[in-house]
């Protein structure tokens, strides 16, 4: 009796859980966009150099490059050392990016000033935006 009561919570319970997995997920890819947002406000204005986000939303990942237009090289991730590419389907599963779009391009750049080179949306799961205002190059949710 006590096992079945037990076997009907977990059946009860277990999506539930699931659900708050892919929450939990997605709202880490959403502050983590963020502060690479921030990241490369900063490279772009303490090295004097353009930076760039360029999102590939059909490979469900985005990357992370510094330098002029044609000859941008990726960055490297400040604890590991490795290029900033990060794909989403290995490193957060159940979270996709839905949509993106700075000034009706998938990518957006930083002048030295921290400037933007548009604002812009990145939707997550079709549920979570991330807004880069044009105007001071600032990232929010």
């Amino acid at each position: 009796m006590i096992i079945s009561i037990i076997g009907i919570v977990v059946v009860i319970a277990l999506p539930k859980v699931g659900n708050i997995i892919d929450d939990v997920n997605e709202k880490a890819v959403a502050d983590r966009l963020i502060e690479d947002l921030s990241l490369l406000r900063s490279i772009a204005i303490s090295q004097h150099e353009t930076t760039w986000l360029v999102v590939d939303q059909a490979q469900n990942q985005y990357g992370l490059w510094v330098g002029p237009s044609g000859s941008e090289v990726l960055i490297p991730d400040p604890e590991t050392g490795e290029s900033l590419v990060l794909n989403l389907d290995s490193a957060y599963s159940g979270v996709s990016i839905s949509s993106v779009s700075f000034g009706g391009y998938p990518e957006v750049s930083f002048d030295w000033w921290g400037t933007p080179s548009s604002g812009g949306t990145l939707v997550l799961n079709s549920t979570r935006t991330i807004t880069l205002v044009a105007e001071t190059g600032m990232a929010y949710e």
